[in-house]
């Protein structure tokens, strides 16, 4: 069992963050002949730093920008050509971009230019989080956590030990050294780690200890953590409700800050079983998730169902990252060169060519 839910994790994750999803097309509008993006491309994540502004991170160290909206492009050279997994800005003017092989860009010019900082590891590092401009978390294989108080000048690494308290022998060396996919704060304190085996750590204290949530999810059928589908996301809007997307189309919810997590309903209408990789949810409830086969799900406000969105297209690739600047205007990004954009809150979303 260990070996097949570590295999399926691996599969998943790798798939979408290196070899490029295993589907062979995506119905998207012609490309023009002189374009930046390619259908070879694979984008992770994107920041909407504005309604105007948006940078793309992706494979072979690619940054793209676009000042007005999606209308125009242009690369912005990196210092590297390692895939890049994640983005995250403390201000207007200091950003980090974490991936492949230990990489860590930083910006202080508004992401205009990015620099190499040292990380002190060769791990991949899947997610980052900016608690300021001096303070960052960063996490990802092996258990990895990172974390600077001087803006990257330094980076610290370490590993969160596992918890061993109610689970065999067996299972605990089964589960040593999990993969960490995402890290979120909901302020300087309270924070997430979620990751393979269905981990979920949390912390009330800054980062310096973390503690075990995923054990409330335990039930329904799910007899141990071995049976946990992997996180691959997480999201938090304030230090009570956050969401976590993984494996098998599952979706965990808390509305107690992670005392208790509970399995959201997709309605019975859609079969979901592709991974979901990044969730999205804002403060009145409204909520979003982007997965494996061009899945994109959404739950209004009091639903009490997941469904799927109206794409108004057909999607056979995998989709990465989600952010929206505001209420109406969002983006998606995924494989095959994919940009998707809305303007009216996820009503409508179309292509962006780059």
């Amino acid at each position: 069992m260990q070996t097949t839910r570590r295999v399926l994790a691996t599969v998943s994750i790798i798939a979408s963050l290196a070899i490029g999803g295993c589907h062979h097309d995506v119905e998207l509008p012609a490309l023009p002949e002189q374009k930046i993006s390619l259908l070879g491309d694979r984008f992770f994540d994107v920041k909407a730093l504005s309604s105007e502004r948006v940078l793309v991170v992706g494979y072979r160290g690619k940054v793209l920008e676009t000042t007005d909206a999606g209308r125009s492009w242009n690369v912005i050279p990196t210092p590297t050509d390692r895939a890049l997994y994640n983005i995250r800005f403390a201000d207007a003017q200091n950003g980090w971009i974490c991936g492949q092989a230990g990489v860590i860009l930083y910006t202080k010019d508004g992401g205009k230019t990015w620099t190499e900082q040292k990380s002190n590891t060769d791990e991949y590092i899947f997610a980052i989080y900016t608690l300021s401009a001096t303070h960052v978390y960063a996490v990802g294989d092996k258990s990895t956590l990172l974390e600077t108080t001087d803006g990257g000048a330094n980076w610290k690494v370490r590993k969160i030990a596992q918890s061993k308290e109610g689970i065999s022998d067996d299972i605990a060396l089964a589960v040593q050294d999990p993969l960490f996919y995402d890290i979120e704060f909901a302020d300087e304190l309270h924070g997430w780690i979620v990751g393979e085996f269905g981990t979920i750590h949390a912390t009330t204290d800054g980062g310096q200890t973390w503690t075990p949530q995923q054990e409330s999810l335990l039930g329904e059928g799910i007899v141990d953590i071995l049976d946990l589908p992997t996180f691959f996301g997480v999201h938090f809007v304030n230090t009570q409700e956050g969401i976590a997307a993984g494996l098998e189309g599952k979706i965990a919810r808390t509305k107690d800050g992670g005392k208790t997590w509970a399995f959201d309903t997709v309605d019975e209408k859609i079969a979901v079983e592709d991974p979901l990789y990044s969730p999205f949810l804002f403060p009145d409830g409204k909520a979003w998730v982007v997965g494996a086969g061009g899945e994109v799900l959404t739950r209004d406000p009091g639903d009490a169902a997941w469904k799927r969105a109206k794409l108004g297209m057909r999607l056979f690739t995998w989709l990465r990252g989600i952010d929206f600047f505001d209420q109406n205007n969002g983006w998606i990004v995924g494989g095959f060169g994919t940009i998707l954009k809305t303007k009216d809150g996820g009503k409508t979303w179309t292509p962006s060519l780059a």
